[in-house]
């Protein structure tokens, strides 16, 4: 008899949060991707020494310790309600920056990447801060592209990240890709 008024109390405790879930998800409804202005703004981090460019109307969220995200008016909101309500979902799509400590010790860029990401695929040499880049594509938590290159003194990984859109199964066209390529094209290092 202990047994049943256990089952059924987590059971209603499970219908609960679900139901918790869902009127949170309502709070925070999904909104059409804004287009970005032509005007844009510089975003620094002072502790590594960066900068890049992002439109002007849109905006950036830190995001756990290692992540910055790159997100439209909409999605910026949507993504602060999510957060805001404990909501048990991803966040909207973005464009992520993240940062990653690394001993590089004598190791290439495609080494690094490769043991971080094993599902690392079509590599491309490409320059970013007038550095060493590579360009690949990973299918860790859905399918991305990615660009990582190093800090100047090699201490850290910065990787610009940004999901593919998936019709029938396959990826198709890169995630707000006018961004993505201004993030990329802008970012220098200030010395």
């Amino acid at each position: 008899m202990k047994l049943k008024l256990i089952l059924l109390g987590l059971a209603l405790a499970s219908v609960t949060l679900v139901a918790s879930s869902n009127i949170a998800q309502a709070q925070c409804p999904h909104k059409k991707i804004v287009p970005p202005v032509p005007q844009t703004r510089i975003i620094r981090q002072e502790k590594l020494g960066y900068r890049f460019s992002i439109p002007n109307n849109y905006r950036t969220m830190a995001f756990r310790s290692d992540q910055l995200l790159v997100l439209d008016p909409n999605s910026f909101a949507e993504a602060q309600c999510l957060v805001k309500n404990k909501v048990p979902t991803e966040l909207p799509n973005s464009i992520t920056i993240y940062i990653k400590s690394v001993n590089s010790r004598n190791r290439s860029l495609a080494n690094v990447v490769k043991q971080d990401n094993p599902t690392a695929d079509k590599f491309e040499n490409i320059k970013v801060a007038n550095q060493t880049a590579l360009s690949y594509t990973s299918d860790t938590l859905g399918f991305n592209k990615n660009v990582s290159f190093f800090t100047p003194n090699r201490t850290h990984l910065i990787t610009v990240s940004v999901p593919f859109g998936i019709e029938e199964g396959r990826p198709t066209n890169i995630f707000n890709k006018e961004v993505f390529d201004k993030v990329i094209s802008s970012f220098t290092f200030v010395r």
